[in-house]
C-alpha cells in the first residue's frame, strides 16, 4: 500500500470535508432566491432611466431590437447558469463520495483534520470559516470514534487489567444484590445491558459499605463495557474504554477543566506514554458519544474539594456513560440506575467460597473433603453471627486463609473466632509471602500497619489519603528512621498501600491504603492500643466522634472501633461503657446486639468443649459457664447431651447439670437423661433426675423412671427424686393416674411426718 505524505492526506480530507459542507454554504451566501434570476447591472441602469423625447419614426426600431437583444442576453446567461449548476453538482457528488469513502474505508484519517478550517475565496463565493458545529458533526462521526476505541482497545484492556485496583477484584463472583430497590440474585452484563444500549445519557450509582463488593461490581461492568458485541457478555451496542478515577484531584482550574485534565491523564497512561493526547476535543466527544465510560470510585471517601471538581450536576459535565461507587446514596441528578451490595448469610456463605475458589483455580485443595469444607465456612458464619451480616471482603479474606492453610500445611493454626484476628491474619500471610520475596524478616508488621492506617484515618475518622511527611514524623517520634523504606515494602511487597497524584511515585506525597475496610480495623487496633485504659483519652474520642457521626462514612470505623474493644479491650482492659457508647454513636441496636454477643460466647464455649486440646477441668469450667447462662444457651442443649457420654464422670454430672439450667425439654434432650439415671455413680443419678425435675417434662415415663428411683439405695438420691416429683407435680394433669398415684405418695408421706 502506497503511503501518502501527511500534506496530501490533510488536502484531501479538506476537499471532503468541504464538499459535504458547500450545499449549506452555496445556500447562506446565495443573495437572491432560487427562483430569481441575477440581472446584470448595466441593463438594470437603462431599464430604470427614462428615455428623452425622440421621433417617433426614430423609435420604433428600438422597441423592436431591444427585446431581441434582452433575450438573447437572457438565454445565454440562463445557459451559463445551468453548466455552473450542473458542475458543481459533479463536484459536490463526487466530493461526497471521497468523504463517505474515507469515512467508511479510513475513518481515523477524519481525525487528521485541524481544529478550525476555512474555505477560501473562489470566483462564486467568499473565504468561508466552516462552522464548528458542521466540523464537529463531519468530523467525529460515531464510526470514527468506534475506530479509535478499537484500535486502543487491546492496549487498554491490558492497562486496565493490570491496575492494582481491578487485578485484585479480577475474581468475580455474582452474588444477590438490590437494583432499583429490588433485590435480584445475580447482576450480569444482561441485567444492565437495557439502558447502555439505548443512546441517551447513562448514570450508575454503586453503594453500600466497606468490603461490600461494590468497586469489585464496577471493575466488571468495565470488562462488560470492553466485550464485543457478538459475545455473551457485551454491556452496550458499542465498544466503550472504561477509565477509572480512584485518586485526588490536584488540578485547579474552573468548571470541567480538572475533570478533563485527571481523565486525560489516565488515558495517556492506559494508550501510550509516548504518544501525547493533544485533542482535548476528541476526548470530550468521546466521553458524551459514551465511548469512554468514567468510574468514580469511592466518591464518599474523596475530599470536598475533589467531590466538587467531580459534580456531575451541571449540564457541561463531560461523561454521559458514568459509574459512582460510594459509600452513602448521593444525590445526584438524573441517576438512571442504582445498585445496592448486600450482606449476605450463613446459607450462601459456602456457595460465595466455593466459587471463589474455582474463580482462583484453588477448588481442587477443597474438592476431596467436602466436609473439611463446610466445617471451614460455617467457622466464618459463627465469627460474623447467623443474621445478614457477611461481607465479600470478610469472605475472600477467610477463603484467603484457607488457601493459605491447605498449601502451607497449617494444621495447627490457631482458630480464628472475630474479624480483628481475621484481618490481622490476612497482614501476617502477606508479610510471610513480602519476607520471601525481600528474603529479609519485618517483625514489626502489625504495629507499624496500625501506625499508617492511624494517619490515614486520624484527621476524618473515614478513609483518607495521609502526607507521606506526616508518616515519617510519626516513625520518627517512635525513634525510627527507616520511615521511607517501610512504605515501599507495604506498597510494592504487600500491595497494601498506594501512593495518590499524577506523574512519577517518588513525586506523589499522599498516601493511602488499598482497602478501606482494612485501614479502618487496623486503625481501630491502633487506638485501642494506644488508649488503653485511660478513660480520659476515651472520653475525648467519643465527643469527637459525636461531632463527627452525622457523617455516615465514618459508621464503618465506629464499628471497627467497637469489634476491636469487644474482641482485644479485655487485653488492655478497655473501660467497659466505650464498646456500648460506640455502638450507640454507630446507630446499633444493642439490646439485639448483646443477645448476638451472648450466642456467641456461648457457641465458643461449646468449640471448647470438643477441643482437641481441652482437659477435664477446661470442660468442667466450660460447661459451668454455660450452664449458668441459663435458657439463653437453649439452642446448645443437644451439643451438651453428647458430654453425657464422657469418659469422665465429673463431666458427665456436670453436663446433666448444665442441661438441667438450658430449658430445653425436648425427647432428644430427656432421654439420655433418663439413660444416666441408671448410672454407677449416685452423684450421676442426683445431677440427672434434678435436672429432669427443672425441666418440668412429666411424661409418664419421666414421672414412673422418678418414682422408681425412689427405692435407690442412696439416700441423697431418693432426696432429690422426692424434690423432682414436686417440680412435677403442677405440671401432671390433675386427674389422671400419675396425679392419683402422686396425690397417694404425697399423702403416705405426710402421715409419716405427722407419726413421727
Amino acid at each position: 500500500m502506497v503511503k501518502l505524505p501527511k500534506q496530501t492526506l490533510l488536502a484531501v480530507l479538506k476537499i471532503a470535508l468541504v464538499s459535504t459542507s458547500l450545499p449549506l454554504i452555496v445556500t447562506i451566501f446565495s443573495p437572491l432566491h432560487p427562483g430569481t434570476k441575477q440581472i446584470n447591472s448595466l441593463v438594470f441602469a437603462q431599464e430604470n432611466v427614462e428615455p428623452s423625447p425622440q421621433p417617433t419614426a426614430s423609435l420604433e426600431p428600438k422597441k423592436t431590437s431591444q427585446p431581441t437583444e434582452q433575450k438573447t442576453q437572457e438565454k445565454s446567461e440562463n445557459s451559463d447558469d445551468e453548466k455552473g449548476w450542473k458542475g458543481w453538482l459533479i463536484l459536490i457528488s463526487g466530493l461526497m463520495g471521497l468523504y463517505l469513502g474515507i469515512l467508511w474505508f479510513r475513518p481515523l484519517w477524519l481525525l487528521l483534520l485541524p481544529a478550525e478550517l476555512k474555505i477560501p475565496k473562489t470566483p462564486i463565493t467568499p473565504e468561508v470559516k466552516l462552522p464548528v458545529g458542521i466540523l464537529r458533526f463531519l468530523k467525529y462521526r460515531p464510526r470514527v470514534l468506534d475506530a479509535w476505541v478499537e484500535k486502543h482497545l487491546e492496549t487498554f484492556q491490558q492497562k486496565f487489567l493490570e491496575n492494582e485496583t481491578v487485578e485484585e477484584r479480577k475474581d468475580y463472583v455474582s452474588l444477590p444484590v438490590e437494583l432499583n430497590s429490588q433485590e435480584i440474585d445475580e447482576l450480569t452484563a444482561e441485567t444492565l445491558s437495557e439502558p447502555f444500549k439505548t443512546d441517551k445519557r447513562v448514570r450508575l450509582l454503586i453503594r453500600g459499605e466497606g468490603g461490600s463488593g461494590k468497586t469489585t461490581i464496577a471493575c466488571q461492568i468495565a470488562k462488560w463495557a470492553m466485550t464485543k458485541q457478538h459475545q455473551s457478555k457485551a454491556l452496550a451496542k458499542h465498544l466503550m474504554l472504561p477509565v477509572l478515577i480512584e485518586k485526588e484531584i490536584d488540578n485547579t482550574g474552573d468548571g470541567i477543566k480538572p475533570i478533563m485534565e485527571a481523565i486525560m491523564a489516565e488515558i495517556q497512561e492506559l494508550i501510550d506514554k509516548e504518544q501525547m493526547i493533544v485533542d482535548e476535543l476528541l476526548v470530550k466527544q468521546l466521553l458524551r458519544q459514551r465511548r469512554i465510560l468514567l468510574i468514580v470510585d469511592g466518591y464518599s471517601e474523596l475530599s470536598q474539594e475533589t467531590q466538587k471538581k467531580i459534580n456531575p450536576d451541571p449540564k457541561e459535565f463531560p461523561a454521559n456513560a458514568l459509574i459512582v461507587t460510594s459509600r452513602i446514596e448521593e444525590n445526584f441528578r438524573g441517576i438512571d440506575i442504582k445498585i445496592k451490595t448486600l450482606r449476605f448469610d450463613g446459607g450462601k456463605l459456602a456457595y460465595f467460597i466455593e466459587q471463589y475458589l474455582k474463580e482462583c483455580g484453588k477448588w481442587h485443595l477443597f474438592e476431596a473433603d467436602q466436609e473439611e469444607f463446610l466445617q471451614e465456612c460455617a467457622q466464618l458464619a459463627r465469627i460474623v453471627g447467623e443474621q445478614k451480616t457477611i461481607t465479600v471482603l470478610l469472605a475472600k479474606l477467610y477463603a484467603e486463609k484457607m488457601i493459605n492453610s491447605k498449601e502451607n500445611n497449617f494444621t495447627s493454626e490457631r482458630s480464628l473466632d472475630n474479624i480483628p484476628d481475621l484481618i490481622l491474619n490476612h497482614l501476617e500471610k502477606l508479610n510471610r509471602q513480602g519476607e520471601r520475596e525481600t528474603k529479609s524478616e519485618y517483625p514489626t508488621i502489625k504495629e507499624d500497619a496500625q501506625l499508617i492506617a492511624w494517619k490515614c484515618l486520624e484527621q476524618n475518622y473515614k478513609p483518607f489519603y495521609a502526607e507521606r511527611k506526616e508518616v515519617v514524623e510519626a516513625f520518627s517520634s517512635l525513634g525510627r528512621d527507616d520511615a521511607i523504606s517501610c512504605l515501599e515494602y507495604f506498597e510494592k511487597h504487600l500491595r497494601l498501600l498506594k501512593f495518590i497524584g499524577y506523574g512519577e511515585r517518588k513525586d506523589r506525597n499522599k498516601i493511602r491504603f488499598a482497602l478501606d475496610p482494612l485501614a479502618e480495623y487496623l486503625a481501630a487496633l491502633y487506638l485501642v492500643q494506644e488508649n488503653k485504659d485511660d478513660e480520659e483519652k476515651w472520653r475525648e474520642f467519643l465527643v469527637k466522634a459525636q461531632e463527627k457521626s452525622s457523617k455516615k462514612e465514618i459508621k464503618g470505623f465506629l464499628l471497627a472501633v467497637r469489634d476491636c474493644c469487644l474482641a482485644k479491650g479485655s487485653e488492655v482492659r478497655v473501660p467497659n461503657f466505650v464498646a456500648d457508647e460506640i455502638g450507640k454513636l454507630a446507630g446499633l441496636d444493642l439490646e439485639a446486639l448483646e443477645k448476638e454477643l451472648e450466642r456467641q460466647r456461648i457457641k465458643r464455649l461449646v468449640r471448647n468443649l470438643f477441643a482437641p486440646g481441652a482437659t477435664v477441668s477446661d470442660r468442667l469450667d466450660d460447661l459451668q459457664k454455660i450452664g449458668d447462662s441459663g435458657s439463653v444457651a437453649k439452642f446448645v442443649a443437644l451439643d451438651i447431651v453428647k458430654c453425657l457420654k464422657d469418659d469422665d464422670k465429673e463431666v458427665r454430672r456436670s453436663a446433666a447439670q448444665a442441661l438441667g439450667n438450658l430449658g430445653n425439654a425436648s425427647e432428644p434432650v430427656v432421654q439420655p437423661l433418663l439413660i444416666q439415671l441408671q448410672d454407677e455413680y449416685s452423684s450421676l443419678r442426683s445431677s440427672a433426675v434434678e435436672a429432669l425435675g427443672k425441666l418440668g417434662n412429666a411424661s409418664d415415663a419421666v414421672v414412673q423412671a422418678i418414682l422408681d428411683l425412689l427405692q435407690d439405695r442412696d439416700s441423697q438420691v431418693c432426696l432429690f427424686a422426692k424434690e423432682a416429683l414436686i417440680n412435677l407435680r403442677n405440671a401432671i394433669d390433675a386427674g389422671s393416674k400419675l396425679s392419683i398415684l402422686l396425690s397417694e405418695y404425697f399423702q403416705e408421706e405426710n402421715d409419716e411426718i405427722n407419726r413421727n
